[in-house]
């Protein structure tokens, strides 16, 4: 399968992140200093960036499509703008402000997309359906989604959501993890979704993808779904990956699954059972990219 010209995340140099992280009241500081560590250890480039909201990083920065190509959009979620409390719209961070000064050049669309639900697998783009929703489209709209590849330049597949009480975002890198060549890394959504996970999995194998399910359900005897979700959104740079540590039975299968399927990478794992219950984790947390040395 072809990976053209499009960006994937072992191609990228160097990770960012929000300075709230580390913030004593609003942010996890102790994880925050662990997390340093762990990247000086490996040898992975990272720095903060300004004028956040809050301190998840992945959902208002641009997408890099290309080594310098990047794309912004509106952010402008429907969990956030709807929310009942009032200072949740207060943290929808402006990535206008952020950009100005890091010396990156974009371009932008007035499309309503999160930065967590486009994942690059070779050469397409995958996103849920919710973003037809956020966009007040009908899920089967063929104009919108022809708009979609057009302002993002790739083909898109598009995979199903449903709310559910645990999620409520919608975004496919709570799915799904492109492995290289035509394999794809798949969360454990069918331990308790099995008709949805069984749904994505048809749509990416119809695209000619190798779908392994991260699956724990009859591995442990008492599986802690409220946070076992969480390790497919780790986050690589380059042929590093540093992935969630929950304290739970998980841990050590999570990491086979994800060995397995990069057997070329180092693998780290890092504590982080108080972010995950929050709905993110690692990819939601960072914003990796390429940027010339």
């Amino acid at each position: 399968m072809k990976t053209d010209s499009l960006l994937h995340d072992k191609d990228t140099n160097i990770v960012f992140f929000s300075p709230w992280l580390k913030d004593k009241k609003e942010g996890h500081p102790e994880f925050y200093h662990h997390l340093k560590d762990v990247l000086n250890e490996i040898g992975i480039e990272f720095k903060e960036l300004k004028s956040t909201n809050d301190y998840w990083a992945r959902d208002y920065m641009p997408i890099q499509l290309g080594e310098n190509e990047f794309l912004k959009y509106r952010y402008y979620p429907d969990y956030l703008v709807n929310s009942k409390k009032k200072s949740d719209i207060e943290t929808i961070t402006n990535a206008t402000k952020v950009l100005r000064g890091m010396g990156i050049s974009y371009r932008s669309t007035t499309l309503i997309i999160d930065g967590g639900n486009m994942v690059p697998c070779g050469p397409y783009i995958v996103m849920t359906d919710k973003v037809f929703t956020e966009n007040r489209k009908k899920k089967d709209d063929a104009d919108f989604k022809a708009l979609l590849e057009s302002e993002l330049g790739h083909p898109v597949i598009i995979i199903p959501w449903t709310p559910h009480e645990d999620d409520v975002y919608g975004h496919s890198d709570g799915f799904i993890k492109w492995c290289g060549d035509n394999r794809i890394l798949m969360g454990n959504h069918g331990d308790c979704y099995p008709e949805e996970a069984a749904s994505i999995r048809r749509i990416l194998e119809s695209y000619g993808f190798e779908v392994t399910e991260m699956l724990f359900k009859d591995k442990v005897d008492s599986p802690c779904y409220n946070l076992n979700w969480a390790y497919i959104n780790f986050l690589q740079v380059g042929k590093n990956i540093i992935m969630p540590k929950l304290n739970i039975e998980e841990d050590a299968i999570a990491k086979q699954y994800i060995q397995g399927a990069f057997h070329d990478c180092n693998i780290r794992q890092i504590d982080m059972p108080e972010i995950a219950i929050e709905g993110g984790a690692l990819h939601c947390l960072s914003w990796n990219v390429y940027l010339p040395k």
